[in-house]
């Protein structure tokens, strides 16, 4: 079975977002169920966008336009939803609570992709992450560095701050993406160097080493180019994903275009079966077994 935790789809009366800012025709549900059927994969999460800073440029759909979605296909989608720290909704005194309600009872997961561009360890978040916590809804993130003048919840080298955020929720499942957090897997080179993907192979053991053992609650979603560029380029990625594959979940971050490649997360991790370097356990608790799991 394969179930991908990571997945958009975009407006779909309203194609000219996509076309005019990036020039992609439209990848509506109905394109994403073909993907999934030409790929093998059984289910898929969606996850809407609502953050200022990257919502209309991709033309991926919010909240409601997921869910309605999934309602259609409920054998086939999953959906989370998705909260901005800086809605009205997140104050101190708990209000926030409210609308995780009618979400968990419109049928979402999870939160994601969470996109904000605020620091990890804000207390906007954290109020977030706490909620996220007590309603067994796992969190995916995207990171960035500070000052990158992207999206992405902000911390530094070696993700201090999400350290910081992990220690403050601990009942909090959080799963993280983007480059900024799968470079750390390698400890050897400067972060300018790991950021553009050299072919120089990695050496040393980098902090997510680290912050997977001492913490069970940090989990990888190994989405996109970036978890697959930084697991395939260093010697040690089967190893990492076999040593923490309780804490790994497959995704591919997909919406571009119906005739796109095959996300090469695919048959890495196959790969990694055929030859040994990956269990059978492994596999399975990577690519459905863990996201089962994490929100029963």
């Amino acid at each position: 079975m394969l179930i991908d935790i990571h997945t958009h789809i975009t407006y779909e009366h309203f194609p000219e977002f996509a076309q005019k800012f990036l020039n992609r025709r439209p990848f509506t549900a109905d394109v994403l169920l073909y993907r999934m059927d030409k790929e093998g994969i059984d289910r898929s999460v969606l996850l809407p966008l609502c953050s200022p800073e990257n919502m209309d440029f991709y033309g991926v759909t919010g909240n409601t336009e997921c869910i309605e979605a999934a309602r259609k296909h409920p054998d086939r989608f999953d959906v989370f939803c998705n909260i901005d720290p800086r809605a009205m909704f997140n104050t101190p005194d708990g209000k926030i609570r409210q609308l995780f309600e009618v979400f968990k009872d419109l049928g979402c997961k999870g939160l994601g992709e969470i996109c904000a561009a605020l620091p990890v360890d804000d207390e906007r978040f954290i109020r977030i992450f706490q909620t996220a916590g007590e309603f067994n809804m796992p969190m995916i993130f995207h990171f960035q560095r500070e000052n990158a003048g992207s999206y992405g919840a902000v911390d530094d080298p070696g993700l201090p701050r999400l350290q910081k955020a992990l220690q403050l929720c601990p009942d909090t499942v959080f799963l993280g993406h983007s480059p900024c957090f799968w470079n750390e897997i390698d400890g050897d080179l400067p972060d300018e160097q790991k950021s553009a993907y050299p072919t120089t192979p990695y050496t040393k053991k980098g902090i997510l080493w680290d912050l997977f053992e001492k913490f069970p609650n940090l989990y990888g979603d190994c989405s996109a180019g970036s978890a697959h560029r930084a697991l395939s380029k260093d010697p040690k990625g089967y190893e990492f994903l076999e040593k923490f594959h309780k804490q790994v979940c497959f995704g591919t971050d997909r919406f571009t275009d119906i005739n796109e490649p095959i996300p090469p997360i695919i048959d890495y991790l196959k790969t990694g079966l055929e030859s040994g370097k990956l269990s059978k356990q492994a596999y399975d608790a990577i690519t459905f077994e863990n996201y089962l799991r994490i929100t029963k």
